[in-house]
């Protein structure tokens, strides 16, 4: 009796420590996952606030006190049809006269024989020509009619703002691949060790006969199962830092749409399967290869 209550003691210890094994290793690379997905939220936040800012740039093309009606239509339609323009803001020279009134609490209106002021159209670039050399290209062109008067455009603050942009964009890009390939290097230890908690069982499976691929299909799939249950927890803690989030700031809904979550999600849900799937395949194989006596080091 004695001996048979110490071997159901043995067995249960045993497999107690295999769950908490699987329990650590799912931990583990939710963990990782979270971490992983918290960074693509941050690029993907830096990537929408870019192009924002992008589409804020542009230029002022300010017509002549003379320009017509005409003029202004011929402008208009230039305007439209040029490529990379991504929307405008006309105002006329009345409307631009009683805001400088306003601005300095004058009436210029009632002091003037007539409007010194010329129609302006306020230009803002597509994301895609938000630089210097497009802005400089497009107002050249708006600037060869004779009705505009000039452009104004800032290409060196226009530079510089890409300049920066450019920069934060390569940090987080390369801080994302030292994080992905040390956590598959975390992801795929933390699975080994759960392989290596059933070493044994891979040595016995093998002295009665069974191939390769019949010991290595448990692994695997329960390799697939670490992945997908670390995976929705990561999604489900992600859901809750972008719902929380967006209580704070309702920008954070422009700057992370649901959509971008999505891509978000299965690009978590890829990496864990993954890495799980290919870690546990190399663990198995392995032991498969190692001699009894080896397996006690």
């Amino acid at each position: 009796m004695p001996a048979c209550i110490s071997k159901m003691k043995d067995r249960r210890l045993a497999k107690i420590s295999t769950f908490g094994s699987q329990i650590t290793s799912v931990i583990s690379v939710a963990l990782v996952l979270l971490i992983l997905g918290i960074l693509a939220m941050a690029l993907q936040a830096s990537r929408s606030l870019s192009d924002d800012i992008r589409s804020n740039m542009g230029f002022v093309v300010k017509l002549a006190p003379s320009a017509t009606d005409a003029d202004i239509n011929r402008i208009k339609s230039l305007v439209v049809a040029t490529p990379g323009v991504a929307s405008f803001i006309f105002s006329s020279p009345e409307s631009i006269l009683a805001e400088e009134s306003k601005l300095m609490g004058e009436d210029y209106a009632a002091l003037l024989d007539e409007n010194p002021f010329g129609a302006e159209f306020e230009i803002r670039m597509k994301a895609d020509y938000a630089s210097g050399d497009s802005i400089a290209a497009v107002a050249a062109r708006l600037a060869a009619d004779t009705a505009v008067a000039e452009t104004v455009s800032e290409s060196d603050v226009v530079d510089s703002v890409n300049s920066v942009l450019r920069r934060l964009s390569v940090i987080l890009l390369s801080i994302a691949a030292a994080l992905l390939v040390i956590s598959f290097v975390l992801i795929n230890n933390t699975v080994s060790l759960a392989v290596y908690s059933r070493r044994f069982i891979i040595h016995t499976m093998k002295l009665v006969g069974a191939t390769g691929g019949f010991i290595r299909r448990p692994f695997v799939l329960a390799g697939v199962a670490t992945g997908a249950i670390a995976a929705a927890i990561a999604i489900v803690l992600l859901i809750g830092i972008r719902a929380y989030a967006s209580t704070f700031d309702p920008a954070v809904d422009h700057a992370l749409p649901w959509q971008s979550m999505a891509i978000i999600f299965a690009g978590v849900t890829a990496t864990g399967l993954l890495i799980c799937t290919r870690a546990s395949a190399m663990a198995t194989n392995r032991y498969l290869r190692t001699d009894y006596d080896d397996m006690f080091k």
